[in-house]
Parts: C-alpha cells; structure tokens; sequence
C-alpha cells in the first residue's frame, strides 16, 4: 500500500522515497514499506523501545538497516533534526490526544511542526483507519493543514475544506494479495480482504508545491459546466430506483454525484461503467441535474489515472 500511496502521490514508479521520518512506527510497518520502495535511510520514533527494538529486528532480518530514536508525542515535539523527503504518520495521530476538545488542532500542529523538517519538494504523508470516526478526525486535520497554507498533492483535487464533512467521509483503496495466513483467518471471521481501505493524505508546502492544481472557489458557486476538469472518483458505482448508475466524484467543482443511464451505449460514454474508487477521470457533454451532473449517449468520459486493480 504504501508504495502505491507513493506513486499516486506524484512519485514516479522509479523514483525512491529518498530520506523518510516514520512517526509513531511501532514495530515497523510503515518503516519497512518505505526501505521496500528504496528510501535511502529511514529514521523510526516510537515511545516504545520494546516496539522500535523489533522494528530493528524485522529490518535487519530483511537486510536493511534501520535507525530508531524514541520519542513521545504526549511529552516532546523534538524530532531528529532532518531534513527528509518524506515524514510518515501510519496510523498514529488518531491515537493521539483521543477524546481532548482541541484534538484535531493538537494533531494539526504536530503534524505542521513535522513539516517543518522537509526537504524542498518533501512530503508529509498521513495514513488512518478508514472507520468513519477516524476518517472524519484525519479530514479534519487536513483541512486545517489546508488552511494553514500545505497544498493536498494527492488524493485531492479539491483544495479547500473537505465537502464530504460534516456528516460524510473518504477514504482510499488499495488492491493487495494478502498472505495465505490472513486469508484464512478473513475467511474464518467472514471478513472480506480483497481492498485495504484507508483515509490518507500526501501533502506539501505551497512554497514547494508550484505544480499543484490553483486554488477552487467556495464548494457549492454555480457554474456553467462541469466538463473538462480532473475528477477523483470517491465511491463504489450505486444503482438509482430511476436506472441510473451513479458514482460521487470530487474536483474542481467540488463533490457531487456523476450519473447516467444504466443502457447508456454511446461510443464515449463505456469507461464510465467501469470505473473504480480513485480513478482520475475527465469527462465532456454533462448536464446539470437536480444533484449534481449527469451523462447520456452523446457524451464522453476519459480515465486519465487508473488504479491499479491488482
């Protein structure tokens, strides 16, 4: 997962994830996912030295060598002083200050102060559960990153507050094969493993983010059109009462659900039946509906970024 987040980040498939910072790595997880994509050097904290210990043993057992510091989060902002290409949070911020009042303000701070340690061009990325509770809290935190002045390099197009809030969520997936041990136990418990769903963001500073899609209105101005613009579709393909297919995407108009018929035949319109959470897509000859935009035989819908299905 974590090299594909990596390259639908904006890194090429080739393209290493250079220096990393892994905050709040356990035993190590999100640290051997970047030594597996070629980081040149990764730095693990944890507050646990038992955690970080077999960090260094799973590292070393795989050849790599991995550096640790322990840290606290609850006791000290102070970080190895850097600078790094990428500063990871794995599945850390929701644990941190879980049920404070000014939790999504302390996690935004740490993780503004984290930022501080990139490189030129570096990025900070943030992995959480795709409950919805945990969802909820890490959007929250982007966009309070989004209004401190970091640009959301991926998965967003939309670059002002999130409109799936306040009562919706987002998140990501990614095709994987999970090993034989846990197919078993998926199976055994009922529990479908087909996709890993996660909330993740790569975000960087504006003042290195020059290539980013400018500034959107306010969610919700009227436009004339919604053709043309880069999209990320943000759901599973559902079934209206009326027959039409209908799937919600997010971009320069915000986010709103994109539909046609279910017999739609026209030559350009096939692709749109085949599309996936997290594929890019553009599209021409939509007409304003009651909510959102809608597509027929006369229009054209063209994936620009798949993901990948396996």
């Amino acid at each position: 997962m974590m090299k594909k987040a990596l390259h639908r980040a904006g890194a090429d498939a080739d393209q290493s994830p250079g220096r990393a910072l892994d905050l709040g790595a356990g035993p190590g997880p999100v640290s051997l996912a970047l030594l597996d994509s070629g980081a040149s050097r990764v730095t693990a904290c944890d507050r646990s030295s038992a955690a970080l210990s077999l960090a260094r043993k799973i590292a070393g057992e795989r050849g790599y060598d991995l550096s640790t510091q322990r840290w606290d989060a609850l006791k000290t902002q102070e970080l190895p002083p850097g600078p790094f290409d990428l500063i990871a949070f794995g599945h850390t911020l929701n644990e941190l200050w879980s049920g404070h009042p000014d939790r999504i303000s302390l996690r935004a701070g740490l993780a503004r102060h984290a930022a501080e340690r990139l490189a030129p061009g570096g990025r900070l990325l943030i992995i959480e559960p795709a409950l919805k509770s945990t969802a909820q809290e890490a959007i929250r935190v982007r966009d309070a990153l989004v209004e401190e002045g970091m640009a959301v390099e991926a998965p967003c197009i939309w670059q002002n507050a999130c409109p799936a809030l306040p009562e919706g969520t987002c998140h990501g997936e990614f095709m994987w094969n999970p090993p034989s041990a846990m197919v078993r136990l998926s199976h055994a418990a009922r529990i479908g493993r087909e996709t890993l769903k996660t909330a993740w963001f790569a975000l960087k500073r504006k003042e290195n983010s020059a290539a980013l899609p400018p500034e959107q209105p306010p969610f919700g101005q009227p436009a004339a059109s919604a053709d043309g613009g880069l999209y990320r579709v943000v759901s599973e393909p559902l079934l209206s009462k009326s027959g039409r297919v209908r799937y919600l995407v997010c971009g320069p108009l915000g986010r709103f659900p994109l539909s046609a018929p279910k017999d739609a035949r026209g030559p350009g319109i096939s692709p749109f039946f085949r599309l996936a959470r997290g594929d890019g897509i553009r599209f021409t000859g939509s007409k304003r509906r009651e909510t959102g935009w809608g597509l027929d035989d006369d229009s054209s819908v063209e994936v620009v970024e798949r993901v990948p299905r396996r």
